[in-house]
Order: structure tokens, then C-alpha cells, then sequence
């Protein structure tokens, strides 16, 4: 069996590194297994440190349907790990005629056009990085036979610095107790409810700093509700940061604050690191983040039960160790790298048939 693995994204983020773990894991396996994507792009570079092989994928997509269909002579399933991928892949069927296996991590529904539902078609088998991705695409029209699910991945938390070392190299304080959240500062991540909750925190106690990692296309109206809401000195825009996730140690509390998520894998990075969550009830969150088990989930948009489970866990360290822990064992016992692997093998294999 030979697999090509299809991720043509120019970023790196949460899907780019699920892509990457899961090549990585099944080369070590002794499986054929390379990755087309783009030229140079942080997925290619990454991929080049691990030893994985990498080939052409183009940005645009005439020139990446003849990529495709060039690089696929060798292989046996193309895995599509990307909604264009996906399109490239069913574009040009006629050509590669490989079984197509497609990977769906985004919270939205496809729009019901003609090409969606042809592509769809021509996948051999979906998976879902959650029920709740399932469900909207069983709703949708995508055939139960053909649906899988299959979680997101962590490999174990490796960094061994201490927090102090690790706020130190972010600039951080240390007197100061920190709640961190990292996520693209885009609208579905509704880091505008955090800011609010941000407020309401303060209010209470002021030895609490908001550290929010990433970038995005609402940095200046983000930058600009900090200021209305008097928070300047209170909430930090670190902007990118590599592999934000080893940094998490250095908070004491990791929020997410998404109306929508996939699944959100940054909150198996927390709960591998040991941070207690709180979260709110978006997309897949619910499947990750248990009420007073793996963490504390609140309504979406509400800013006030956000702040409130906030400062819950930060003034009860009990609390906040026990579920923590608690976090920390389910994601051992369920989302390592390698069961991850083995479920996709099965899939390839299902698919093939």
C-alpha cells in the first residue's frame, strides 16, 4: 500500500500539523507514504526535518492538477487533507483514477453546489475529526457507509523547562497568575467574548495576565476592543509564535472561546501539558472539554460564565489539579499518535477495497 498524503495550504496550522504527525507515524510503521504541497510552504519545511518526503503541490490550480496527476502514478490512495486538495483531487479522477480518501476538519457545512456533491461522490470513504463533523455531513448528504471518526492527535508533552523558564522566553511575568489561549485571530475563534471575560476577570483580581498567541485578519479590531474595554495592560497580543503549543506550560489556565470548532486540537495539547481548560461549547469542543471532568465548558458567547469558570479554577487549585489531571490521562489513554495511525490504516484499507 502507498498513500499519498495532499495538504496544499501556504500556513501552518492545526491541520497542517495533523497532516505532518500522521505521515510521520505511518513512515516509521514501514509504510510508502509521501506529501504534495506547496513549494517552500511551512508544511514542506517541516516536513523535511522529519525526513518525510515531500513533492510538488503548485498554489494555483491548473498548474496543481498536473502536479497531481503526475505525482499520483506511483500511489495507491490519495489522502485529501484540505477542502482543495479534496476539489483537485475529484477534479482530476479521470485521470489518476486512484480511490480518494478525504480527511474533514473544518466546522462549516460545504455549500450545496454541483461540484460539492460530485466530489463528495467521488470520495471513497470521509473521515471526521469529530461527531460533531459527522453529523452535519451525514445531514448534508454524504452517505452513513462512508462516514468515519477519527479525533485529532498529540504526540506527548515533551518540553521539559519549567514554567518560569518558559514565561521568561515569551516575556512574560512572574508574579502574575496567567490565563492563555492560542488560536488564529479569526472570527470563529470569537476572541472578542475572551477580551470581554478578560474584563470581567480583572474586575475581580488583578494579578491575572490574558496571554493570546497567534495572527490574524482581526488583530487591529481585536487591538482596538482592548483599548474600549480598558485592557491594555491586562491582555497581551503575542502575535505568531512556532510550535506555540510547548509554551503552554506556562499558563495556568488555557481558555477557548470559539462560537465554532472542528474539534479544537489545541486543547489536547493543553490537556497533554497538563493546564486545566475551560472552554465554551462550540463545534466539537464538547466532545473534548466534559463539564467538571476534562475541564469546564460554557455557553458560546457568554462571556460572563467564561469569566466566572475562569476565575473558578484559578482560585481553587484543587479544582483545577484534579481536572487537569483527570484531562491528562483520558487524552494518553485515547489520542496518541499512534492509535490515530492505526485507525487511518484501517480506513486506507476499507477504502482500497
Amino acid at each position: 500500500m502507498k498513500v499519498l498524503h495532499l495538504n496544499n495550504e501556504k500556513t501552518w496550522r492545526g491541520g497542517e500539523r495533523q497532516t505532518l504527525l500522521l505521515a510521520a507515524e505511518l513512515q516509521k510503521r514501514g509504510l510508502v507514504n509521501s506529501l504534495a504541497c506547496r513549494p517552500d510552504a511551512p508544511l514542506q519545511v517541516q516536513a523535511g526535518q522529519q525526513n518525510v518526503r515531500t513533492l510538488r503541490l503548485s498554489g494555483s490550480n491548473l498548474l496543481a492538477m498536473g502536479d497531481l496527476v503526475k505525482a499520483s502514478r506511483d500511489y495507491d490512495l490519495l489522502h485529501c487533507h484540505t477542502g482543495r486538495s479534496h476539489s483537485l483531487a475529484a477534479a482530476t479522477v479521470w485521470c489518476h483514477r486512484k480511490p480518494i480518501l478525504v480527511t474533514r476538519r473544518v466546522d462549516f457545512l460545504p455549500k450545496k453546489t454541483w461540484f460539492n456533491q460530485f466530489k463528495y461522490g467521488q470520495a471513497a470513504q470521509v473521515v471526521c475529526i469529530s461527531e460533531f463533523i459527522a453529523t452535519q455531513l451525514g445531514e448534508w448528504g454524504v452517505p452513513k457507509n462512508k462516514l468515519n471518526v477519527i479525533q485529532s492527535a498529540v504526540p506527548p508533552a515533551m518540553n521539559s523547562k519549567s514554567q518560569s523558564e518558559l514565561r521568561a522566553k515569551l516575556g512574560l511575568p512572574f508574579g502574575k497568575k496567567i490565563v492563555g489561549n492560542i488560536a488564529a485571530l479569526v472570527g470563529h475563534k470569537d476572541h472578542a467574548t475572551l477580551l470581554r471575560a478578560a474584563r470581567e476577570v480583572i474586575d475581580q483580581r488583578q494579578d491575572v495576565l490574558f496571554v493570546i498567541i497567534g495572527e490574524g485578519e482581526l488583530r487591529p479590531e481585536l487591538l482596538k476592543l482592548r483599548e474600549q474595554l480598558q485592557l491594555d495592560a491586562h491582555v497581551r497580543f503575542l502575535g505568531h509564535v512556532p510550535e506555540a503549543q510547548q509554551y503552554l506550560s506556562a499558563f495556568d489556565v488555557f481558555a477557548m472561546s470559539s462560537c465554532m470548532e472542528g474539534l479544537g486540537s489545541i486543547v489536547l495539547d493543553s490537556f497533554a501539558s497538563g493546564v486545566p481548560v475551560v472552554a465554551t461549547a462550540g463545534g466539537g469542543l464538547p466532545e473534548l472539554v466534559r463539564d467538571n471532568e476534562t475541564g469546564l465548558l460554557v455557553g458560546v458567547g457568554n462571556s460572563i460564565a467564561l469569566a466566572r469558570s475562569i476565575l473558578k479554577l484559578l482560585d481553587d487549585g484543587a479544582l483545577a489539579k484534579k481536572l487537569a489531571a483527570d484531562a491528562q490521562r483520558w487524552v494518553d489513554e485515547n489520542c496518541s499518535v499512534g492509535k490515530m495511525a492505526e485507525k487511518y490504516l484501517e480506513i486506507y484499507r476499507k477504502a482500497l477495497a
